[in-house]
């Protein structure tokens, strides 16, 4: 009876979240209505043995599409020009209760757009389409394994397709890091020694969207829990199946990963010093692009952020650990589209239209030309930059795991782990015993 009682508030709570925040915006006319359109969509009929297209709604994006996810867009509308095409803004924290809602109340997207390693939140709940027998068997057998993964269910469903993906890095300024004689830091111990020198120049460390994005220093702990607790433990920990109370195994190497970066904050290496914990993405792109710091923790698509406002030239490498020999990991994030599982036969047909195109090696050379990592590693793609060459060259090192990163856990565990889990203990909020126990708590609570 909890449980039903749960469901029902949580769905309420969906509904005004959506009432909220659900905005629709067309990409023909920029126009915005306060409503998901979906399965009413007006249909094109089949005519010469053609299929019956539905509107094609997009749903789950953050902002203006991306440069090539446009593209894919303005091909599918040249392809398909009677067909139209709308697509939904949500923000990043209610895009799947936004998502959600319209499905449940019978009024879905053709497309949702999500993270892959956070798709089994919808999945599970019998939301995504399985796709393996309509997409061109021989486009899927194109995409990467790896980020298929996460895509997949267990009898070999194909619940969702990603176009694109990122990991974690740290990029830093090359033309600094021989100026000052540096070498990449492979341990915590070579990075504090480089933060010391350029403390000396008043130059800070690093800097990172500490306000939303502490997970890409997170990072640093999946090479500690794997060496130190076992192969697996980071996934187990990322699926809350693992412990990471005060006095476990893996609560305790989480603890010596924020400790040093604690240690790294109190040092005054954290841009801008005091505050640094509050550090917005503009701002900390701004620091690393004025030479105000050296290294600054992002995602590997904030390349062509960087590459657009640096005058120097940009280097790249996973994250340092904590002593020498130990392999570092990181998660990698495919972003994906899915189908939902009720959408109307038309609508799945101009759904999956988009997703082949989407595929094409035209549609993936424009994920290489936006500075980002296709889906499909094998086409032959031209002018690849040399610093993009090397970020998706890790994905052949296999360091590079989906679903590592504890914010797949819950949306509460998505939003302590990206805003809490450095700052709480840096600026006093909570001990680090305390942040351990909040997240287990968090952990625990997403289980039941």
């Amino acid at each position: 009876m909890k449980k039903v009682v749960s469901i029902i508030v949580t769905l309420t709570m969906i509904l005004s979240l959506a009432a909220c925040s659900g905005k629709t915006q067309s990409t023909e006319t920029g126009v915005g209505s306060s409503a998901a359109a979906g399965a009413d969509t007006a249909e094109v009929k089949a005519e010469d043995g053609k299929k019956e297209m539905g509107k094609l709604v997009f749903s789950g994006f953050t902002g203006e599409p991306t440069s090539f996810q446009q593209y894919a867009i303005d091909k599918f509308k040249e392809a398909y020009p009677d067909v139209e095409v709308e697509y939904i803004v949500t923000d990043t924290g209610t895009r799947e209760q936004v998502m959600k809602t319209a499905i449940s109340a019978g009024d879905p997207p053709a497309i949702g757009a999500y993270w892959g390693t956070r798709i089994n939140s919808f999945y599970d709940n019998g939301m995504c389409l399985d796709l393996k027998d309509l997409i061109d068997p021989e486009i899927l057998g194109k995409v990467n394994s790896s980020l298929m993964e996460p895509c997949m269910g267990e009898n070999g469903e194909v619940y969702a397709i990603p176009t694109d993906t990122t990991y974690h890095t740290v990029f830093y300024n090359k033309d600094m890091m021989d100026q000052y004689g540096f070498q990449v830091p492979e341990t915590w111990d070579d990075m504090t020694a480089i933060f010391e020198r350029l403390k000396q120049d008043d130059i800070f460390g690093f800097a990172t969207n500490s306000a939303s994005m502490q997970d890409c220093m997170y990072g640093m702990t999946y090479a500690e829990l794997e060496a130190k607790v076992g192969k697996g433990t980071a996934w187990g920990v990322a699926n809350g199946d693992v412990s990471v109370a005060p006095g476990s195994e893996a609560g305790e190497v989480i603890r010596t990963c924020i400790e040093q970066v604690k240690k790294w904050y109190e040092a005054g290496y954290w841009y801008p010093g005091d505050g640094g914990i509050n550090c917005t993405a503009d701002d900390a792109n701004a620091a690393f692009a004025q030479g105000r710091c050296m290294f600054i923790f992002n995602y590997s698509g904030a390349l062509g952020i960087h590459a657009e406002s640096c005058d120097f030239e940009i280097g790249a490498f996973m994250k340092p650990v904590s002593e020498k020999g130990m392999t570092s990991y990181e998660n990698v994030e495919p972003n994906v589209y899915f189908v939902p599982s009720n959408c109307t036969e038309a609508q799945i047909n101009s759904a999956v239209a988009f997703l082949e195109i989407a595929l094409s090696e035209e549609a993936q050379q424009a994920v290489i030309d936006g500075n980002n990592i296709p889906s499909v590693l094998s086409y032959t793609y031209q002018n690849i930059p040399p610093l993009l060459q090397d970020i998706m060259a890790n994905l052949e090192t296999g360091n590079l795991i989906a679903g590592v990163n504890p914010t797949r856990t819950s949306s509460e565990m998505q939003t302590f782990v990206k805003q809490q889990i450095f700052a709480a203990p840096c600026g006093g909020a909570m001990t680090i015993d305390e942040t351990l126990n909040e997240m287990e708590r968090i952990r625990l609570a997403a289980k039941q």
